[in-house]
């Protein structure tokens, strides 16, 4: 009897030993399929979706460079006062007023053919008309130039009338009207001017007979 109680009193004690070795070994190995919750490295964050993937983010994006702006249009300096003003060029027109107009002027008078009856000679009641054709050294001239008319029979002024021309353009420069109604001995002179300083005249003899 004694000898069954020393047994089953060193029994118990083997069990309490085994278990308590157990239990230690238990406490300094963590089970199998169990992670620290500690993260390997201090600078990581769990939280960072990049950082779980295990990818390298993309490098940030440099900044758009700013787009130059053109440079100011260069200032225009205003002419110096003592510069010469622009002028007009002058026209071709041949006839304008002291357009290269030189020397003295030649001017004739051109009787018109209605009435004539002879040299020199004319129905009475005639209305011939007359131009005058005034020329200088640049050729015939028409603006610029103006004509002063007169008509006598014998020693009187039967009729006078200026022109603002000395070219007639569609009509005659001078009319007769009635002034050749009565016979006699008659002259026709043209009195001319021009706007840059010239005169001259011209004048032209005829007689005036009954008709038949």
């Amino acid at each position: 009897m004694g000898v069954l109680i020393a047994a089953m009193a060193l029994l118990l004690s083997f069990w309490t030993t085994f278990f308590d070795d157990k239990d230690e070994a238990d406490g300094r190995s963590a089970p199998q399929g169990t992670f620290s919750s500690a993260p390997s490295d201090p600078t990581e964050d769990p939280a960072d979706p990049v950082a779980d993937s295990g990818t390298t983010p993309p490098p940030p994006a440099e900044p758009a460079s700013a787009t130059p702006e053109p440079d100011p249009p260069a200032a225009v300096e205003p002419p110096d006062d003592d510069s010469p003003a622009e002028t007009a060029l002058p026209t071709d027109d041949a006839d304008a007023a002291g357009d290269g107009r030189s020397g003295p002027l030649r001017v004739t008078i051109d009787m018109g053919d209605q009435g004539r009856v002879g040299p020199s000679l004319y129905r009475r009641g005639a209305t011939p008309g007359a131009n005058t054709e005034v020329y200088d050294e640049a050729g015939r001239v028409d603006t610029g130039c103006y004509v002063q008319w007169t008509l006598t029979r014998d020693t009187s002024v039967v009729q006078t009338h200026r022109s603002g021309r000395c070219r007639p353009p569609s009509i005659t420069l001078f009319n007769f009207g009635d002034s050749l109604d009565e016979v006699g001995s008659y002259r026709l002179t043209a009195d001319i001017t021009t706007d840059w300083g010239k005169e001259a005249t011209a004048s032209v003899d005829f007689d005036v007979v009954a008709g038949d």
